[in-house]
């Protein structure tokens, strides 16, 4: 398993026959930003807009989206009918095919349903845009179509594990032998933390065919800002401690174990204020009641803000609004919420899990709780209030993890898959 290089100088220029011929990738990702869905599956638009910038680089997107007729009354799954079918995000071609995808047992069956669905929309691609690279997020379902499309079109395949996928998927009937097979067959993969890479050589993968990327965070969209001006911007408080925590109201996400332990931090710090910045989670996940419950049993509602899901370009103003960020996952790939936070100059209280583990291992950026229950957490975010912090030493650290890094360093594993192909 390789690491990712610690310097921009992993993304050399191409030489010989590689730098006068333009590569032309095909990248499926069912995880995509929309029109409709802005903020779903940004970190994979960021790593893809990030890449498409470097010289060498053609790419096209499909984003396959289930299929459901325009019905306002079902509000769950109504967005996904107002989907356009093409569209351009950030500068990126998105080709959007439908397919079927029965409730429940649909889950079981998601490549082939899937494949089946984009198989004329990946011809008509092919036809126009004769791929020479198949580059898939998610092992499943779209690493394993990715898998099958490489097989079809004799083209190599890259596929990045991201999280669940690799971490709880693989143990399921079906989707694990599955997903075993595309490891199998990907020319390379990609894991998005050292965590992951582990767990893909646990499925049998030839250690040698990952290398550890870890995502990149846009440093200049998220800057520090003013606090004053940011609170007064945001109509916050300016004589409260603010704890804020980002993401979709999941319960891996550790939102109610924050809410926990607001009771104690306040026994210290009486001032204290906490944010949870995100919307409800779809697919039947959302843990919002769960999440109101613990606020009325700890009696913390006058504590507590819940403003739902803001616009990408609002997070600055509260990340830079707060004295400490807090992720308390279960599991967690590579945060982009956390990066963000800590590009803003805001220390951060984290869970020993995955992607936040290997960030906050650096005591510059933050703490790790020992344990993921109230008691520990609140120990961690009292310890972490009473801290002088270099914020502007945090945000120094980050400027060095940008998406370009990272974008540089997946071009190397596209040109070493090519470069397998083509000998």
């Amino acid at each position: 398993m390789l690491e990712q290089p610690d310097a921009p100088a992993a993304g050399c220029a191409l030489s010989g026959e590689a730098a006068s011929a333009r590569r032309r990738v095909l990248v499926l990702s069912s995880t995509f930003p929309s029109q409709v869905q802005p903020i779903h599956g940004v970190f994979v638009k960021e790593r893809i807009r990030a890449v498409s910038e470097l010289p060498g680089i053609d790419l096209r997107v499909i984003s396959p989206v289930p299929y459901f007729p325009p019905i306002r009354a079902f509000k769950r799954w109504y967005p996904l009918s107002q989907i356009p079918s093409a569209d351009l995000i950030d500068g990126l071609a998105v080709t959007r095919p439908r397919y079927f995808l029965p409730p429940k047992i649909g889950g079981y069956w998601h490549p082939k349903l899937m494949s089946l669905g984009i198989s004329r929309a990946v011809a008509r691609m092919f036809h126009s845009f004769p791929f020479d690279l198949i580059d898939a997020h998610f092992a499943y379902p779209d690493g394993v179509v990715a898998a099958m499309l490489g097989k079809k079109y004799g083209r190599p395949v890259v596929i990045t594990g991201r999280g669940e996928d690799i971490a709880r998927f693989p143990r399921l009937p079906v989707i694990g032998p599955a997903i075993r097979w595309a490891l199998a067959s990907a020319t390379k993969l990609v894991a998005v933390t050292e965590e992951i890479g582990r767990m893909m050589e646990a499925e049998g993968v030839d250690p040698t065919k990952i290398t550890v990327i870890r995502n990149g965070v846009d440093a200049a969209k998220f800057e520090p800002l003013p606090r004053e001006k940011a609170r007064a911007r945001l109509g916050l408080p300016q004589d409260k401690r603010l704890i804020v925590s980002a993401g979709y109201r999941l319960e891996i996400k550790g939102f109610h174990i924050l809410i926990d332990a607001i009771p104690r931090i306040r026994e210290v710090f009486p001032d204290v204020l906490v944010a949870i910045v995100g919307g409800q989670a779809r697919w039947g996940l959302d843990y919002t009641s769960e999440i109101e419950r613990h606020i009325r049993e700890n009696r913390v509602e006058q504590y507590v803000l819940m403003p739902g899901a803001r616009p990408p370009d609002e997070m600055p103003l509260w990340y830079s609004s707060a004295d400490l960020f807090a992720l308390l996952s279960s599991r967690e790939g590579s945060s982009n919420v956390l990066m963000e936070a800590l590009a803003c100059g805001l220390p951060a209280v984290g869970t020993a899990v995955g992607g936040i583990a290997e960030i906050l291992r650096d005591p510059r950026l933050g703490l790790l709780a020992a344990e993921r229950d109230a008691p520990s957490v609140a120990g961690s975010l009292i310890e972490a209030l009473a801290r002088e912090w270099d914020r502007r030493g945090i945000r120094t650290v980050m400027e060095g993890m940008s998406w370009e890094r990272t974008a540089l360093a997946v071009r190397d594993v596209w040109m070493s898959a090519l470069g397998e192909r083509l000998t």
